[in-house]
């Protein structure tokens, strides 16, 4: 039995590419994806206020958690940049240590930013102690009831700064 080589191709039998990790990205990559995860925290959040269904409800706590840990490590990685472009880093990573580094920009911040940022924490808490998780659940709904906005906020902060300061085309190696 002969086979069409058009049966074939619609197997997509071919070996998919492989891709090395990448460990260098463009300033201007990460705001965009610190922008997008912020936008769908507020979004998802929005959601959950409106929503009646409990299944949509669930939806959108998943995918809040998903990315304000995406938002999180973002967050992390631009204030290790940002200081050590401005020749301060001490050799910080934690996210304590981002969320301090953030203070001493001196950023004009809104109300729902700063308690969106003193509760940043509970992506730690989400993604290390299970044991809690639904005390876990019951903050990232206050969160996403009264702060979720902030998180636009923080971007807008961060990519102003990198604006200004010409790093937007600049790279961060999370080697260095």
């Amino acid at each position: 039995m002969k086979f069409s080589e058009d049966i074939l191709r619609q197997f997509d039998l071919e070996p998919q590419e492989e891709r090395e990790p990448v460990n260098v990205m463009q300033i201007r990559e990460m705001l965009e994806f610190m922008r997008q995860c912020a936008e769908r925290i507020v979004k998802k959040s929005r959601k959950y206020l409106e929503c009646s269904d409990e299944e949509t409800k669930e939806d959108c706590i998943d995918i809040v958690t998903a990315r304000l840990n995406d938002f999180t490590q973002v967050f992390k990685d631009l204030m290790i940049f940002m200081r050590k472009e401005e020749g301060t880093h001490n050799g910080g990573t934690s996210l304590r240590y981002g969320m301090t580094s953030f203070e001493t920009f001196d950023f004009e911040q809104t109300e729902e930013e700063k308690l969106f940022l003193r509760e940043l924490l509970l992506r730690n808490e989400i993604t290390h102690d299970y044991f809690n998780r639904e005390l876990h659940q019951q903050k990232l709904i206050w969160i996403m009831q009264h702060c979720a906005d902030g998180a636009v906020d923080v971007y807008n902060n961060i990519y102003e700064y990198c604006s200004k300061k010409n790093l937007l085309k600049k790279y961060a190696d999370k080697n260095v």
